[in-house]
């Protein structure tokens, strides 16, 4: 029964939102960072690149997502994810890793300050197959996310908690908190120069590697360009600021074009 009903919150989670609220369509533009969500609601296409280099292999996910409002306060997004694996001691493999859905609703804004708050629930499928290593996870990830506009700077921060929720999974199934903070800076409206601090901890879990109750912290400096209207290319350099690390660097990009 159990199981069931943990089933049944996944599959939920992809259809009703939290709340939603029709008013009008205006928003506010803030720039891309690389982990932190933004509390906007998107109509968007991106690609999304993301290469770690561990002390047992490299791995590079390549990811397509479509971002839709259903409501002017409530948005979908789904992502697909193609990921290469090269592990340092067996053969590589490539393959569909696990799909993600997000439900995300903006819950307050205010134009007059360029503030928004928003939050929802992301979750991910096993569509990837666990015995080659692209996946196999379901899980529940409810988030929230917030935003400021001062002046030329823009500050945000999201808030995650991931549960997984594998029925297959032996011993406690494994939950994540997850927390990030993004400066950006717009010097040139074609032009910003960010920074982001991200914090990952597992919480329940087995302890293999070492990092169960252990946070990891991590350091993002990157820069979104805008070559062309509605389009956004980001590029960014992850770089671990403690021994609790699940890799040594990852190289995060993304491209984004705006409808």
């Amino acid at each position: 029964m159990k199981r069931a009903t943990l089933w049944l919150l996944l599959a939920v989670s992809t259809l009703v939102p939290v709340a939603a609220l029709a008013e009008d369509d205006q928003t506010i533009s803030y720039f891309y960072p690389l982990r932190t969500r933004r509390p906007v609601i998107e109509r968007e296409l991106e690609l999304r690149v993301e290469h770690d280099k561990a002390r047992d292999g490299r791995e590079t996910t390549a990811a397509a997502a479509l971002e839709l409002p259903t409501l002017p306060r409530w948005q979908v997004e789904i992502e697909v994810p193609l990921v290469f694996l090269d592990p340092r001691d067996a053969a590589s493999t490539a393959g569909f890793g696990d799909i993600e859905v997000e439900n995300k609703v903006l819950f307050w804004r205010s134009l007059d300050y360029l503030a928004a708050v928003g939050g929802g629930v992301e979750a991910r499928f096993p569509t990837g197959s666990e015995r080659r290593g692209l996946g196999g996870e379901a899980a529940i990830e409810p988030f929230l996310t917030g935003g400021i506009a001062l002046g030329d700077f823009d500050v945000l921060a999201s808030a995650a908690y991931e549960f997984n929720v594998n029925s297959h999974v032996k011993g406690p199934n494994e939950q994540e908190l997850s927390a990030s903070a993004a400066l950006g800076w717009r010097v040139h409206r074609r032009f910003t120069p960010l920074v982001e601090l991200t914090t990952v901890t597992r919480t329940r879990g087995d302890n293999e590697d070492g990092l169960l109750h252990r946070t990891q912290v991590y350091i993002i400096p990157g820069l979104n360009v805008r070559p062309l209207p509605a389009t956004t290319l980001r590029l960014g350099l992850e770089l671990p600021l403690t021994s609790a690390r699940t890799h040594e660097y990852a190289i995060l990009g993304g491209f984004v074009k705006e409808f």
